[in-house]
């Protein structure tokens, strides 16, 4: 009967059991187990060398797939993270300044929020500092209080507003 075809998962398990059940029995007998132990997994090895060569090469394809795909796709973050870990610097009706350390250095998040910040109606400009992670937004307060969620943006920006 050839290597390729014997069944070994039972002698390896054997092997397994009595070399951990002879660790601390007789020395001999331990090393004598382990011995057999390593030859058997190295003839398992052998048996299933195709199929683990096959999973290496279909690791590295997904890997390789996966760095195609996210390469050159800016990272995208949920405006719930975004807002929970920013805090407001100061505020003025009309002007308000922002931090986040998710904005510091981060060019395409950036780029994609004050994109965003723009979009609405009353809205002046909105600058990021990139160094240190700060957006400055200006706005016509009138403009942005017709829009009830804003209003109450506004509203909560007033109250919480750390003075620096």
């Amino acid at each position: 009967m050839k290597v390729k075809n014997f069944p070994l998962g039972i002698p390896l398990t054997v092997s397994g059991i009595a070399t951990v059940a002879t660790m601390f029995t007789n020395k001999r007998l331990h090393v004598a187990c382990g011995a057999v132990w390593g030859i058997l997994s190295i003839l398992h090895a052998v048996q299933h060398r195709k199929k683990m060569r096959a999973d290496l090469m279909r690791f590295r394809q997904g890997a390789l797939q996966t760095a195609k795909e996210t390469a050159g796709k800016a990272e995208t973050t949920t405006l719930a993270a975004l807002l929970a870990g920013t805090d407001i610097g100061s505020f003025a009706p009309g002007r308000v300044r922002v931090y986040n350390l998710a904005l510091a250095g981060n060019n395409a998040l950036a780029s994609q929020l004050t994109t965003y910040v723009k979009s609405f109606a009353g809205v002046t400009d909105a600058r990021v500092n990139l160094v240190t992670g700060s957006m400055l937004i200006t706005y016509v307060p009138e403009e942005l209080r017709q829009h009830p969620h804003l209003k109450r943006l506004e509203d909560y920006l007033a109250a919480h507003a750390r003075i620096r």
